[in-house]
């Protein structure tokens, strides 16, 4: 399929830019773009809540169930974490 689209040049400049970043072709480059923007499609259209964002940076940062335990923390935090009952 044939696309043609007018950027303005801080666009274009910084299209060039993550060109030469892949050094791949344009074309491929642009597809790679637009796949992404598709797949996350969803998370555009639905703001993103306060408890997805930390949920989200937990499990990019690996610290979601990074803590071993008996699974009652949210019950026993005190002892957990100050040794008291």
């Amino acid at each position: 399929m044939h696309f043609e689209a007018e950027l303005d040049d801080i666009h274009a400049e910084r299209l060039l830019q993550l060109q030469r970043r892949l050094r791949k072709p344009l074309p491929e480059v642009v597809a790679e773009l637009l796949t992404q923007a598709v797949d996350n499609l969803p998370t555009l259209l639905e703001p993103e809540t306060e408890g997805q964002a930390v949920l989200r940076l937990l499990e990019e940062h690996g610290l979601l169930g990074c803590i071993e335990g008996d699974g009652r923390l949210s019950v026993e935090y005190k002892k957990h974490l100050w040794g008291n009952e």
